[in-house]
């Protein structure tokens, strides 16, 4: 990877919104001598422009997982160099990160520290798909979608989700999220979770995932739910469903509420 720095004074932020197939990553995070998007991501960016440390994400997705909304900041020390940004940085990238859309943003905007909110989808298929088996868990045998449904109300509103996170975030000492949408959508064979809230701690949303299925499996109810939230122990929550399920799908900067559920799918 080639080398991370600048003298000259930022103006202006690009704001990239990318795209990802994650199954061929290590993550979002650089890792030495292993392949990632944030990775792949500066080697084409210092070709271009100056950079001045490493551009963050607005998610550190883990190995595995996708996007269609990632978001990555770039502070810039010329406006014009986001023209360059925007013709040439579609054709450096591999084959797996496409560049949707570039913008600028003033000074201090940050894509993971200026985010108000974070909209996940975890898809399931229900009969094997060869054409979907990178980005979808199989999970055969019946399910109770209206169980699993009922059992998402219990994550409406703001908890603490101790339960549904690994130590290192309970060590970070805040587990408080405000989850302002959690919907199963059913399409054909496939089910769709979409949750949507301020902020997600790590494995949050696929540890959801695998408690819903324990509920539609009839292994739990979905009372059990306001329970499993309350005991606020990984213990007390169901397993961690894969990472091939799970994508990033929108990230929010207004102050506003932008997560409603009226608002659509993207």
């Amino acid at each position: 990877m080639n080398s991370v720095h600048t003298t000259q004074p930022t103006t202006c932020v690009a704001k990239l919104l990318l795209a990802y197939d994650g199954s061929d990553f290590h993550g979002w995070q650089i890792q030495p001598g292993l392949r990632t998007v944030q990775g792949c991501l500066v080697d084409a960016l210092c070709r271009l422009v100056p950079l001045d440390g490493i551009p963050p994400g607005a998610g550190r997705t883990d190995a595995g997982v996708h996007a269609q909304g990632q978001v990555s900041s770039v502070p810039l020390p010329d406006e014009a160099l986001v023209g360059r940004l925007r013709r040439a940085l579609p054709r450096m990238l591999p084959a797996d990160i496409l560049l949707r859309e570039i913008g600028v943003e003033p000074l201090g905007f940050h894509a993971r520290h200026s985010a108000r909110g974070r909209r996940y989808r975890y898809s399931m298929l229900r009969l094997p798909d060869p054409f979907r088996r990178r980005t979808r868990w199989l999970v055969q045998g019946q399910l109770d979608v209206d169980a699993m449904r009922r059992a998402c109300t219990y994550l409406l509103g703001e908890h603490d989700f101790e339960s549904f996170c690994v130590s290192a975030s309970v060590e970070e000492g805040k587990t408080a999220c405000r989850v302002q949408r959690a919907e199963i959508e059913v399409e054909g064979e496939q089910l769709h979770l979409h949750i949507a809230a301020d902020r997600f701690l790590h494995s949050m949303v696929r540890t959801i995932v695998g408690t819903l299925i324990d509920v539609g499996r009839g292994r739990r109810t979905p009372e059990d739910m306001e329970q499993i939230i309350l005991a606020r122990r990984r213990s007390a929550a169901g397993p961690t469903a894969p990472p091939l399920g799970l994508s990033l799908e929108e990230v929010h900067y207004s102050k506003t509420n932008p997560l409603d559920p009226r608002r659509g799918e993207d």
